[in-house]
């Protein structure tokens, strides 16, 4: 029945036994074996060795062995420490996406067939060995007249193996929803939802392109910031082509020096590029790493790969601002106050709460700002906010971890760039500006705009809810959540009860056809009672036996 259900949903059933293997494999079949799987199970093992590592190490290696679609739900994850602890999330940043490359013929087929035309007419040099390769793209650089290009190709047949994972991984999650209790606080359809969203967003280079031209036009009055051109008449949804970056990495001190590029300020403009893309335009790069970002040989900075960004919208931006001024002061009271205007607190116990914060600000409290480390602080601060249920942006994960690699390469790059202080001005900043006349001024605009709406639109409103109530049509709808459990035990009971009437009737009407010890059709009425008797009995003891089985006597 379940494999009925499943070929409908699903195609590939060889696949899911392969997935549902590598999971044994490395230790999670007591998982697999909560689901109605076991014939899959039992054709799969675990190494007794495998058991000695730890469980962050396992994980990614499942998503590796894997392949595209679990590798990028792995680097998913490793944004969410509201679901996985922080050591499993930090194992997963190490995921490999570095893979072999696909032949060429098959990727020239697929360039060809977007430009519409032979490769020959639309690139003077196009190599058959691409520069790297990750699980769903590889790149080439190529020539295009005098100008060196960047093209970013998607591999053959990706979009299909995604599509037949994401199937799979859907079913799979529904039935983990249905039969691992301790799962559904995670709520993994959500979860389910929110990864197919990232990778198909990943999948269409578009997305890319549209990322690049934001900072482009965000960056084009800053001489110290260089964002390449796109060729957009050549880009496609799997297609990227873009100018060549031709600089330093910014991890390599040496060549830096050597080219007599002065270090400190390349790391002054990389923070405040970073700082303002996070605090100001609220759209940032979600991977700064040194692999991603280049000094050019004029002392610009430029940066490659905009597949992941973060947003940040204008009330988390002065909310988060807020906190860490706020903890700087050692203020609990105002950062409990700024969560609850943000509505963040939800179900969170703000007594505990509120203790929590008083612990961790005592630990940094009194540290000069050369002491002070931001990432190791927001780290701490995050772990507190996800262990006392407050609401948290799923874009606050991309935030904290891109500030803590900001800091971490200044810090490489320069150790007297103080990237707390730098953080601190710019607030101080953004505080004045939120308490400007201008900014005052625009949300008193936007409040009045707000009150004109709800005044002009009342009565319109008013009249249709009385109409619907004089018709008899007015409902009022109530959902029920997780009382699934409830409702099983209050049936469970109400049978047994049932139940237990029944023996006690039996019990009583054999009593009474005893004592009457009258002819009837079946025999003497004693006989009957006696059976009777018999009956309740035997059910009596099942009836016990079942109670005394569910540990609940």
């Amino acid at each position: 029945m379940l494999f009925d259900q499943f070929k409908k949903e699903v195609r590939n059933l060889k696949r899911l036994e392969e997935i549902v293997g590598v999971f044994v494999k490395y230790g999670f079949g007591y998982i697999i074996q909560q689901l109605p799987f076991h014939p899959l199970v039992s054709k799969s093992h675990s190494d007794q060795d495998i058991f000695n590592l730890p469980f962050g190490v396992r994980l990614r290696k499942v998503f590796e062995e894997l392949g595209p679609t679990f590798i990028k739900l792995g680097q998913m994850l490793s944004l969410r420490p509201d679901i996985l602890p922080f050591d499993v999330c930090k194992e997963l940043e190490h995921l490999q996406d570095d893979v072999p490359p696909s032949p060429f013929d098959p990727i020239k087929e697929i360039l060809e067939k977007e430009f519409d035309k032979p490769l020959q007419s639309v690139f003077d040099h196009f190599p058959e060995t691409p520069i790297a390769s990750a699980s769903l793209a590889q790149v080439y650089e190529v020539k295009r007249g005098h100008k060196k290009l960047i093209v970013k190709v998607q591999k053959p047949h990706v979009k299909e193996i995604i599509g037949s994972d994401l199937e799979i991984l859907a079913f799979l999650v529904n039935l983990i929803e249905k039969h691992v209790k301790e799962a559904r606080i995670y709520g993994p359809n959500d979860l389910m939802e929110e990864f197919k969203s990232y990778i198909l967003r990943e999948l269409d280079f578009t997305n890319e392109l549209v990322n690049l031209e934001k900072f482009r036009v965000n960056f084009r009055e800053d001489p110290r910031i260089y964002f390449p051109a796109a060729y957009r008449e050549l880009c496609t949804d799997k297609v990227l082509v873009i100018e060549e970056i031709k600089g330093i990495k910014i991890s390599e001190l040496d060549k830096i020096r050597d080219a007599g590029l002065h270090k400190k300020k390349i790391a002054k403009i990389f923070v405040d590029c970073m700082l303002r893309q996070m605090f100001v335009d609220g759209f940032f790069h979600g991977d700064p790493h040194p692999g991603n970002v280049f000094v050019l040989d004029d002392g610009r900075i430029s940066f490659i790969d905009y597949g992941i960004v973060g947003r940040i919208d204008e009330d988390s931006k002065f909310a988060l601002v807020n906190v860490l001024l706020a903890s700087a002061e050692k203020d609990v009271d105002r950062i409990m106050d700024i969560l609850r205007e943000s509505k963040a607190l939800g179900n969170a116990d703000e007594k505990k709460l509120k203790f929590s914060l008083e612990l961790l600000l005592d630990k940094y409290h009194g540290r000069s700002l050369e002491e002070f480390r931001m990432n190791e602080f927001l780290k701490d601060m995050t772990r507190l906010m996800y262990e006392n249920k407050v609401r948290l942006l799923s874009d606050h994960f991309i935030l904290v971890k891109t500030l803590a690699i900001v800091e971490s390469v200044s810090k490489t790059l320069e150790p007297e760039v103080n990237f707390t202080v730098e953080v601190k001005r710019l607030a101080d900043v953004m505080i004045r500006d939120e308490y400007s006349v201008k900014r005052i001024g625009r949300k008193i605009g936007k409040v009045t705009r707000d009150l004109f709406s709800l005044i002009q639109d009342l009565p319109e409103d008013l009249i249709e809810i009385l109409n619907e109530v004089r018709k008899g049509r007015l409902k009022i709808g109530f959902e029920h959540l997780n009382l699934e459990n409830m409702i099983a035990m209050l049936d469970k009971l109400s049978n047994r009860l049932s139940f237990s009437l029944i023996i006690a009737a039996l019990i009583i009407s054999s009593s009474l056809l005893i004592q009457t010890n009258s002819p009837s059709f079946f025999g003497s009425s004693r006989q009957l009672g006696v059976i009777g008797f018999i009956v309740a009995g035997v059910l009596g003891c099942w009836l016990l036996f079942k109670i005394i089985r569910s540990g609940k006597f």
